[in-house]
């Protein structure tokens, strides 16, 4: 069975997702913001990487990240992206990728 992607780099920083957080004054009150990417070193200290605006870029990113050989990270959203047709209430989501 292949193994699952680690999200630890090879200094042991951890990188994780907030569904939210990040801004209160973005269109996601509910959560105090749309979500972060976050970084978590050894010493336990958190980055804020990455904040969702809840627009074009999304909101929501409960799931996991998954980092290639280079570092960047990947990871979707459940909320923003496009808002047109059946998505146009909350947005439909978004993959993306933070380098």
């Amino acid at each position: 069975m292949p193994s699952m992607p680690e999200s630890r780099d090879r200094v042991g920083n951890l990188y994780g997702t907030a569904g939210g957080g990040g801004n209160p004054s973005s269109p996601c009150p509910y959560y105090s913001g749309c979500g972060v990417v976050f970084e978590l070193d050894g010493a336990g200290t958190e980055k804020v990487l990455y904040t969702f605006s809840g627009g074009a870029d999304g909101s929501g990113p409960f799931a996991g990240l998954i980092r290639d050989a280079v570092g960047n990270l990947y990871g979707t959203t459940v909320q923003g992206g496009n808002f047109s047709g059946s998505c146009s209430l909350y947005g439909c989501g978004v993959v993306f990728k933070l380098h």
